[in-house]
């Protein structure tokens, strides 16, 4: 009987160790946003849908994907936001009309908010301000720029500071599953030739994979005990 548990219970241990690994995936953020009435127009046909083509109350859909690994506090000690000046770090995708545009951060000083190739800022109230996240990338030559930036309700209550560490941080972000929490925000999309702005329809950040693994490791548990009960 014990010999039977311990064959089921190391596949269990398997699948938990893997589904671990996912856990520590790097956060995505996916949105919506809607084309406003000014920076409205795609001058050299980027979209394809017709040089001068006037895109407002188009949808676009989009994501953002962090890895914290890069991040350094930028703020006070007693502060509580982080910003990337790691090449890779951050990952911004807009998708309009089915074609998408991806910039991922480069480290490179000076060509995103003269300080690096990508941004992250976090703040919460803790820090004396609101609950803000904004995100931003350029491409290496610094010509094309991709940004969002959303004010979320206080309910909202994720921890920029994370206890000093930028992965608590980011992972805290998970509290704006669904979309809930939403105030305001926009998006940029930026080149030599475009200059998009859109309105902030929904925001979501997926269920913290680690609750799927607690799930899934008390289901296994619930298994074996019953094996060796039988």
């Amino acid at each position: 009987m014990i010999l039977a548990a311990s064959r089921f219970l190391l596949p269990v241990c398997v699948l938990l160790l893997t589904l671990s690994s996912m856990a520590r995936a790097n956060p995505t953020i996916a949105f919506t946003a809607m084309v406003g009435s000014g920076n409205n127009i795609d001058t050299e046909d980027i979209f394809a849908e017709g040089y001068g083509a006037n895109l407002s109350g188009q949808v676009i859909t989009g994501s953002v994907s962090i890895d914290p690994a890069p991040l350094t506090q930028q703020c006070g000690a007693s502060g509580a936001c982080y910003g990337d000046f790691g090449a890779g770090a951050v990952s911004v995708s807009f998708t309009l009309n089915g074609i998408t545009s991806t910039v991922v951060s480069t480290g490179t000083l000076g060509y995103f908010g003269n300080s690096s190739g990508g941004l992250v800022s976090i703040c919460d109230p803790a820090d004396g301000g609101d609950n803000y996240l904004a995100v931003g990338a350029a491409s290496p030559d610094g010509m094309v720029q991709e940004s969002i930036g959303v004010l979320f309700d206080d309910a909202t209550l994720f921890s920029a500071y994370g206890g000093g560490d930028p992965a608590a941080a980011i992972d805290s972000l998970d509290s704006i599953g669904g979309g809930s929490g939403l105030v305001k925000g926009g998006i940029t999309f930026m080149s030599p030739v475009e200059h998009l702005d859109a309105t902030i329809l929904t925001i979501d950040a997926p269920e913290p994979a680690g609750l799927a693994v607690l799930a899934v490791g008390l289901v296994g548990l619930r298994i074996v005990r019953r094996k060796i009960a039988s």
